[in-house]
């Protein structure tokens, strides 16, 4: 939980102009507060009103934001949360649709819950994001792999 307050630490730092100095407005402030607070009740809803209504006020730290947003879906997927990892995931992901970590990420949240069509499909949107990216191309041969075999074997996996 620590580093989530570090990085919401770095993303009111961003909006308080310590960031290429840019000038802060209260209203950017306030936002950043009610996200800051939404992530702390770990409820999915409330995050996602929370992160929606940040609207432009995101953009001068979206990355930082972004990449906060990914650290929390993580440890609600490494606490077990499965569902709530997927929402979190999936609300950076469509936030942030060119971002394809964004989209590796919930594709493995939805890989994990079992859901292989659905993760070889968002691993698909991040491969055709970043052509280089070798653990989504390696994630879709392993399911295809598996899928196959499951078929065959009468085996649904």
């Amino acid at each position: 939980m620590n580093h989530l307050r570090l990085g919401f630490a770095l993303t009111i730092l961003a909006f308080a102009g310590n960031v290429q100095s840019a000038p802060v407005e209260a209203q950017q402030a306030e936002v950043v507060g009610h996200l800051a607070a939404a992530f702390a009740t770990h409820d999915p809803a409330r995050i996602t009103h929370a992160y929606r209504t940040m609207g432009d006020y995101a953009l001068p730290a979206a990355e930082i934001v972004e990449s906060t947003v990914n650290d929390m879906g993580y440890e609600l997927l490494e606490n077990g949360e499965i569902d709530a990892a997927i929402k979190v995931f999936d609300l950076n992901a469509n936030t942030f649709p060119s971002s394809a970590k964004a989209w590796d990420s919930l594709a493995e949240a939805v890989m994990t819950k079992g859901a292989y069509e659905s993760a070889i499909r968002y691993y698909r949107v991040s491969l055709a994001l970043d052509p280089e990216g070798k653990n989504a191309a390696e994630m879709i041969e392993r399911m295809t792999s598996k899928q196959q075999f499951s078929y065959v074997s009468g085996i649904k996996i």
